[in-house]
């Protein structure tokens, strides 16, 4: 039994449109799944291939050849992020609650924020700690402790670093304030609770 072009047309299209229909259920599934490493191993080609029939990937280009400032430049930095920190039992336990006020990013959007942080100086990022990602809110909750044991005094001699991102399966993350946090100028052994506004980057 053969089948003609147009029968092996549609059946093509059927098909077509179950996977995107797949795709998109998957997709706003809860993040652990939907952000898994294996889907982002799997479904990121196709991903970037629908990226480029709706014409991101070439505005992109262009903005590039045309020496425009980078995504994160694109807007103010702005916003802050609320942290608890309190030293206990030989562990620094940094507490991200909350970020609010955060700007939108590329095509008008709301972030899906998550927060970085560090304990600087680490040459080689071993106190890398990082949240979840909240999709699309300006304002999101995080409430994730982040823990480091280490004594004490190897803690007062360190600077905490907490950057807010943008989250982007697509494109290269956006960055969208940092704070930094002297840790010799703060009583850790009672703990404390407050909103920091977000900067820029800084190098140390």
């Amino acid at each position: 039994m053969s089948m003609g072009r147009s029968n092996i047309k549609q059946v093509a299209e059927r098909r077509r449109t179950d996977i995107k229909y797949f795709i998109k259920s998957l997709f706003s599934m809860a993040d652990e799944i939907s952000h898994s490493d294996l889907v982002y191993t799997f479904f990121h080609p196709l991903l970037r291939d629908q990226q480029e029939e709706i014409n991101i990937h070439a505005t992109k280009v262009k903005e590039r050849k045309s020496g425009q400032m980078s995504r994160s430049e694109t807007h103010s930095i702005r916003g802050q992020v609320k942290l608890s920190l309190h030293y206990q039992r030989g562990t620094l336990m940094v507490m991200v609650h909350h970020a609010r006020s955060l700007p939108l990013v590329s095509g008008g959007q709301e972030p899906s924020p998550y927060v970085k942080v560090y304990l600087l100086p680490d040459p080689t990022k071993a106190t890398k700690r990082k949240t979840k990602v909240v999709r699309r809110n300006c304002h999101p909750s995080f409430m994730e402790m982040l823990e480091y044991r280490m004594p004490l005094e190897i803690v007062q001699h360190r600077h905490l670093q907490a950057t807010v991102w943008n989250h982007d399966s697509l494109q290269e993350n956006e960055f969208l304030g940092c704070i930094v946090l002297p840790l010799e100028a703060i009583d850790l052994t009672s703990e404390t609770e407050e909103w920091y506004p977000l900067g820029n980057m800084i190098s140390r």
